[in-house]
């Protein structure tokens, strides 16, 4: 009878390991509710894909236009530690726009720019920017987490702010994984 209990619960016990949740993962994504009218970048969702060799984001927009004034900062946190982010890739989401990925001081960029390979465009047609980071970037971190904020100066008096998830606040840790 305790045989049949022990294995019992060893088999439960194992299969619950197996269905939990794990504490890092690979991907992340989030909707983001339409919460910026004033902007048709309003920011709909992202996606974080960390690879073996890069970290890829996807930020969904409401809208994209060639003619946009808005930008658009991809935040990575790589020391859960320390507060505040470590990086921060900042661009335009408009044509003929450049970008940069610096170090983060207090979630705004700096002049210390970070020497490593990278790439960021924004896709007007499907109405996503899209950056990928080689993990050479942030010194091979074993997880990060990521945060995005658009700004658009619409009317030029008050900017049009939206962040994703929330306004410093982080997505969960995103393991390196096998992909990307």
């Amino acid at each position: 009878m305790r045989s049949r209990i022990a294995l019992a619960a060893g088999s439960a016990l194992a299969l619950a390991s197996i269905v939990a949740a794990p504490a890092h993962a690979e991907f992340y994504s989030i909707d983001d509710p339409a919460d910026a009218s004033g902007s048709l970048s309003d920011i709909q969702g992202f996606e974080a894909n960390h690879g073996s060799d890069n970290l890829r984001v996807k930020v969904y927009f409401d809208e994209l236009v060639r003619s946009s004034a808005a930008g658009v900062s991809v935040f990575i946190d790589t020391d859960r530690a320390a507060k505040g982010p470590e990086y921060v890739l900042s661009s335009g989401l408009g044509d003929g726009t450049d970008y940069v990925l610096t170090e983060a001081v207090a979630w705004r960029g700096s002049d210390n720019r970070v020497t490593c390979d990278y790439q960021a465009r924004p896709r007007w047609g499907k109405d996503v920017f899209r950056a990928v980071i080689s993990r050479d970037c942030f010194d091979d971190a074993a997880s990060v987490r990521v945060s995005v904020k658009m700004v658009d100066p619409t009317d030029g008096s008050t900017p049009v702010v939206d962040w994703a998830p929330k306004r410093h606040r982080w997505s969960l840790p995103v393991a390196s994984g096998l992909g990307v």
